[in-house]
Formats: structure tokens, C-alpha cells, sequence
């Protein structure tokens, strides 16, 4: 009915440690031993793996951070089944055989350490194979919005071959039907053993279905030269599985998701603000840096290969070291904290899952990074089998290494971090790295992959280029490729040098009203950003074609000095503008850090506090997506930073934000009607202050003083009926 775990190295040499501790109860040589601390912790839960076979078996793999006994519990109901206890170790799996096919499962993990400690996981479910069509399975939890992944038997390949290379001469695109008439044309892609490995003869796709129920899917393989890159449905010669058909059941949402799990797919929705499948709006409020963030040396095949000096860093590579206690923090274990390690360095995930769990923690809801920047200033992070200039290494893709990469991307989902990818970088090596700079094989091959890969996830914002020099011409060729291939259709945008201070771009102006672009990727002056946000908000909204206006980086790089300046000069300003904002960090010696060593994001915790108050402001009392700019409604305030910045809904809700509260002038109110209540909140403490105050609309209001603290200090004044 099982398999037993088997028992790795690490787990003896712990083992060995252990009893050689226990047997070493004193140094001293009287016999006697020490008081020695009664271990009270249970132990915790990581790296969980549901991996189901082409024979219908399934094998779950979980992690404990201590030794300990693992008891899987299982079965379609109540939880009457049960895989026979291990022993003592840190790595523990089961192999499930003899399943009812097409049918959820659930279990729950028991682990019991050394000392009779005793720790039992959430439930969890998966569905079993195969279904009655033969040489299909799947995985994933099987309940909407969570990713599901379809695995086909086709040609043994490996991630290297070269004729045919299976990554460009073959194309899987499988189509699903949902329940209420959804259609999807998703891309596949080669996934070697379907383990991680390169070599085997495994080809998946993977969805996240929006709705339970019945689903139906079909696949369609097709081998040729080059054909992945084929937009044209009738390309290739039919091959292997091709016309596979069957069904899939996608069950209730059971509750307790976490993260973008429990809000559904984030969407552009014609409007300046994304919107989540449940209704809900999103404010960003992210970090823009490192923009290396995956080179990381807990991934496979990953290396520096120059660019800027990164001193500081072990072989010029992010460890994150003091985010490794942050791993499995909350109580989420098991739910949540995958854990893999390097091949080749031996260094694992705990540090770089610690930091977005830390992250997240501190309500930081995105990240940028770039998948490939080759070429440019990093010079160490890449999707490829190798960092060559060669055409061999642009066009065979790291299974292993991609797959380490979805594990951090789904946790980032799981802790509500956005992934903002970034697709390119303005350096001429970069630009140029794949055909010369143009939509060529190998960047068709490239896009695909990302998007085969990881467009499944709910919440990603395609970015073609920083600091983009290519013509727009290329651009909208870009956009268009990657708007093709994502079934998703998450929104497209790309990121500019600093605008001038009349906020001013060329290329925005040429592509506005183009559908294939809804979001900016700003970076502009400080002292402007407002303006520029605002600016753009309403060029765009005059097109007819609204963007959602990001405001991704300043000159001003977020140190561990400068977050009250920024908080008066940009935070305040781009919110109460429509925006939306990332915090880049510009190049600071560690511990600090930038853009390329910044290794403890804690180095910048008082940025994420009070951005956090700002957004929980924003989001907890006002309507912000039917909000506007208006500033000229408040007359003869301090102009300290540009004076008051106001965000309105006519008639209803006005939020003011003063850099500095020695004057406030006054509000016009003519127009409105009837009464308002009026309060001060302190950015600072992200509190409430004071009593609040009635003020009558049809006329200019006096704001008045706050009711505490220095004038100096910057305050904000939220109006409500």
C-alpha cells in the first residue's frame, strides 16, 4: 500500500548527531549529567511535493526540521487510511497505489520527534489518476484558482538535445473547457522526468481553473522545425498523444486559502486600478529591488558571470542568510514553505522563501526581478542550460532550475506578492542577447517558456524592458507575441528612462489607446512624481484606454535613512495621485544594499511601514479605484513638497495629505451637499488622532490644526459622508 521513505545521508549524519549527543552528557568525567533543556517543540512541516505517475500512483514528499516520525493519514472522506510510520528522519515520503481514479483525496501529515513532541498538518487534497483515456495524469490541490497541472506521456527527450530540440521542434497546446462555457488554449512545454530532472518523457501544462466542476480537455502535439514558436494552429505534423481527450472534476473551494488563492485571478479591468476575480482592487505597494532577486545560490545552474561587482556576496550570488529564520514562520509549514537546495552548491530555499515570507509579513505585495540578465548589469541570472553566447544555450531551457523558480513564484501567490516580471533590460549586450534585438526565434522561444511555464499564476505583470530603447515599432511586436500566448491576459507594460520633469514620453504617447498595453512602468523625479502619475492617468484615460499607472522608481534609491523624506516627497504623492508604487533601492554598500546585494529587505522595514499604512488607509477607508486627483481643491496650505495633495470622490470621500501641516488652508466643498464627518490620521503610526469634527459641504472648509503633534510632522485629513 506504501513505500517507505528512504534514508538520505543528511538524515544518518543528523541521527549520528543526535545519539552522539544524548551519549555525551558530560565533559567533565564525573559521570554525572548536566541539566539538559527538555525539548517542548514540535516539529514543522516544509517542502511538500504531491507527484503523481502515469500508472495512477501518487507519491507524496515532505520535509521535517528535526527528526522525527511521519504518519500519512489519507483517504476520499474521513481520513481511514494510513501509510505505516518511518523512522526518525528528516525526509519522509509514501507512494499511494490502488487509487479510485478521478476522484479527490485528502490527507494530513502526523509527525512526532524524539522527545513525544506531536504536530499534525491542515488537510490537503489531490486529485487521482489516470483517468480513463490512459497516459495523462494530474497534480495540484483541485480546487479553483489553485494551479493544476496536466502531465502527457510523449517522445523521450532531454533538456540538451539539439534534432529535434525538443523545446523549439515540438508545440503542445492543450485546450480546456470549463464548466460555464470558459475556454483556454494554454501553451505546454517539455518537462523532462516531471520531477525536475532533464531527461525523460514528460510533457505538461498547467492551468488554474476559475470555477468547480466538470472540465474537458484535449491536447494537440505537434512536431516540426521550430514549430513552437508557430502561431499558426495548422503548423506541424501530428504526433504521439496528439488528440488526447478527456475530463478532469475541479472540486469546491473548501475555505482557509491564503493569499491570492482566496481572492482569484488579478485583472485589468478597463480601469486605473487592477481588480481580483472576487471583487476586491489591488494597491500596489512593492519593492522594485534587487532586481537580481533570482540569482540566488540555492538554484541549480546558477552563477555569476560579471557585470557590476557585487563585493559582499558569496561568488557574487544572493544567500539571503538572516531571512533563513523566517522560514516557515506563522504556523504555515507544510502549507506553504517549499524546500529544495543547489545541486551543485548544496545551499537551500529556506533564506529566499524566509524573504518573501518576511515580506509579506510586512504586507510588501510585489517584486521585480528579471529572468534573464544576461548582458547586463547582474550578469548572473538566466532560464538557459548555459550563459553562452551560443545559439545552443538561448534555446535549450534548465528544467530543474525552472522548476526551483515556479516553487518560489507559487509561494509568492500563496503570501499575496505580485510578481512583476521583467522581460529585458536596457543595457545594448542585454537588448541584443537574443536575435540581435529583435522578435527572432530565440525570443519567441523565450517568451513562450515564461509563459508556459509561469503565466498560470494569478498575479503577474509582464514588463518588456527596463528603461526601454527599443523602437516602438519592436515593442508592439513584443506586446503582441506575449498577448498571443498568455490565455490570461495579464496586463503588459514597459518600464521608461526618467521622464523630465513635464513627464513627458514619446514612445507612451505613441502606444496610447494600443489595448495591447493597459499599465504603466514609470521612473521618474521625485520631487515630480505626482505630477507625472497624474499626467498620465488622464492622457491615458483620454485615449479611451485607461492604464493602471505604476510608479516604479525614483532617482532617490530607498536607503535605511531616507524613508521620512520619501514618505513626504513620493509615498503621498503617487497614492493620493492614482498610483501605484515600488520602491526602488539604488546601490548602497551592504549590510544596506541595493539594487544588486540587497540582502535583508529588514535594512528597509520602516519603508514598509509605513507604505503599508498608507495602503491600509487607502484600502480600508476610501473607494480608491473611484477616486480622482484633485489637488486645486485646497487654497493657500504650506507649499513644503508641493504643497496638499488631494484625492477625491465628488460628493462622497476626500482624503488630504499635508507634507507639512503649518498651514492647511481650505477645502472646496461648493457643489456638495449636506454634511461630513472630518478626522486626522497620522502616517507615522498609521493611527487615528484626536475627535472627529462635523463640516457642512456647499462651500470652502477650514481644516484647521491637527489635534496633535508638530505642525512640522505631515498629516493626512479623511472626509466621509
Amino acid at each position: 500500500m506504501e513505500e517507505n521513505h528512504g534514508t538520505s545521508a543528511r538524515t544518518l549524519l543528523l541521527s549520528a548527531a543526535l545519539a552522539i549527543a544524548v551519549a555525551c552528557s558530560r565533559s567533565d568525567g564525573s559521570g554525572s549529567a548536566p541539566p539538559v533543556a527538555v525539548d517542548q517543540q514540535p516539529p514543522q512541516h516544509g517542502g511538500l511535493e504531491v507527484a503523481p505517475n502515469f500508472e495512477g500512483e501518487v507519491k507524496i514528499s515532505w520535509v521535517t526540521d528535526e527528526p522525527a516520525v511521519s504518519e500519512l493519514l489519507y483517504g476520499t472522506d474521513s481520513l481511514d487510511k494510513s501509510g505505516a510510520p518511518g523512522e526518525l528522519a528528516l525526509e519522509h515520503s509514501r507512494t499511494l497505489n490502488n487509487l479510485v481514479p478521478n476522484t479527490t483525496y485528502w490527507f494530513q501529515i502526523r509527525s512526532t520527534d524524539a522527545s513525544g513532541n506531536e504536530s499534525l498538518t491542515s488537510r490537503r487534497s489531490f486529485p487521482s489518476g489516470p483517468p480513463a483515456s490512459g497516459g495523462v495524469r494530474f497534480a495540484g490541490p483541485n480546487r479553483p484558482w489553485f494551479p493544476l497541472t496536466v502531465s502527457f506521456e510523449g517522445p523521450f527527450a532531454s533538456e540538451r538535445d539539439d534534432n529535434p530540440n525538443p523545446f523549439l521542434d515540438y508545440r503542445l497546446l492543450v485546450e480546456f473547457d470549463g464548466p460555464t462555457g470558459q475556454k483556454l488554449w494554454v501553451s505546454g512545454y517539455f518537462d523532462g522526468d516531471g520531477l525536475g530532472g532533464g531527461m525523460g518523457n514528460v510533457w505538461s501544462a498547467r492551468i488554474t481553473p476559475d470555477e468547480a466542476g466538470e472540465w474537458n480537455y484535449a491536447a494537440h502535439f505537434v512536431a516540426g522545425s521550430q514549430v513552437a514558436i508557430s502561431t499558426n494552429p495548422g503548423e506541424g505534423t501530428p504526433v504521439s498523444f496528439d488528440g488526447t481527450s478527456g475530463r478532469f472534476f475541479v472540486a469546491e473551494s473548501i475555505g482557509g486559502a491564503r493569499g491570492f488563492y482566496a481572492r482569484g485571478a488579478l485583472e485589468y479591468v478597463g480601469g486605473h486600478y487592477l481588480r481580483f476575480r472576487d471583487g476586491s482592487y489591488f494597491l500596489k505597494g512593492g519593492t522594485d529591488s534587487p532586481e537580481n532577486l533570482l540569482a540566488y545560490r540555492g538554484f541549480d545552474n546558477t552563477c555569476d558571470h560579471g557585470g557590476i561587482p557585487t563585493s559582499g556576496l558569496v561568488n557574487g550570488l544572493h544567500g539571503y542568510p538572516d531571512h533563513a529564520a523566517d522560514w516557515g514562520e506563522g504556523g504555515l509549514g507544510v502549507d506553504t514553505d517549499p524546500l529544495f537546495s543547489s545541486s551543485e552548491s548544496g545551499y537551500d530555499s529556506r533564506p529566499i522563501i524566509g524573504a518573501l515570507n518576511y515580506l509579506s509579513s510586512q504586507f510588501v505585495n510585489s517584486v521585480y526581478f528579471l529572468p534573464m540578465n544576461l548582458g547586463g548589469d547582474g550578469y548572473d541570472t538566466c532560464p538557459f542550460v548555459g550563459y553562452s553566447t551560443s545559439n545552443f544555450d538561448k534555446t535549450h531551457y534548465d528544467i530543474s532550475k525552472l522548476r526551483q523558480w515556479d516553487k518560489v513564484f507559487e509561494h509568492a501567490m500563496r503570501r499575496g506578492i505580485l510578481l512583476h516580471i521583467v522581460l529585458g533590460e536596457t543595457e545594448t549586450a542585454n537588448e541584443m542577447w537574443l536575435d540581435g534585438g529583435y522578435l527572432g526565434v530565440q525570443r519567441k522561444l523565450f517568451y513562450r517558456e515564461m509563459i508556459a511555464r509561469f503565466g498560470h499564476h494569478l498575479a503577474i505583470k509582464w514588463n518588456i524592458s527596463e528603461e526601454t530603447s527599443f523602437a516602438t515599432s519592436l515593442v508592439r511586436d513584443f506586446a503582441e507575441y506575449i498577448t498571443l500566448l498568455d490565455p490570461y491576459d495579464h496586463p503588459v507594460a514597459f518600464h521608461t528612462y526618467p521622464l523630465p520633469q513635464s513627464g513627458q514620453s514619446t514612445q507612451w504617447s505613441e502606444v496610447m489607446g494600443d489595448p495591447r498595453f493597459s499599465m504603466s512602468s514609470m521612473q521618474g523625479i521625485a520631487d515630480f512624481a505626482g505630477r507625472n502619475v497624474e499626467l498620465w492617468r488622464q492622457t491615458s484615460a483620454n485615449s479611451g484606454h485607461p492604464w493602471v499607472i505604476d510608479y516604479d522608481e525614483s532617482e532617490l534609491g530607498l536607503t535605511d535613512a531616507n524613508a521620512e523624506l520619501l514618505r513626504k516627497k513620493v509615498l503621498y504623492d503617487v497614492y493620493f495621485s492614482g498610483g501605484n508604487i515600488e520602491w526602488y533601492a539604488g546601490y548602497n554598500p551592504l549590510p544596506v544594499g541595493g539594487d544588486l546585494r540587497m540582502e535583508d529587505f529588514r535594512q528597509r522595514e520602516e519603508m514598509w511601514r509605513y507604505t503599508w499604512f498608507a495602503r491600509r488607509f487607502m484600502e480600508n477607508h476610501l473607494p480608491f479605484w473611484e477616486m480622482e486627483p484633485a489637488d486645486g481643491l485646497v487654497r493657500g496650505e504650506t507649499t513644503f513638497e508641493g504643497g496638499a495633495e488631494v484625492f477625491r470622490k465628488h460628493n462622497d470621500t476626500y482624503a488630504i495629505y499635508y507634507p507639512n501641516s503649518q498651514g492647511t488652508g481650505v477645502l472646496d466643498l461648493n457643489g456638495t451637499n449636506g454634511t461630513f464627518r472630518l478626522r486626522w490620521y497620522n502616517p507615522v503610526t498609521g493611527t487615528f488622532v484626536g475627535a472627529a469634527r462635523t463640516i457642512s459641504g456647499g462651500g470652502d472648509v477650514v481644516i484647521g490644526n491637527p489635534p496633535a503633534g508638530d505642525t512640522n510632522q505631515d498629516w493626512v485629513v479623511l472626509i466621509e459622508r
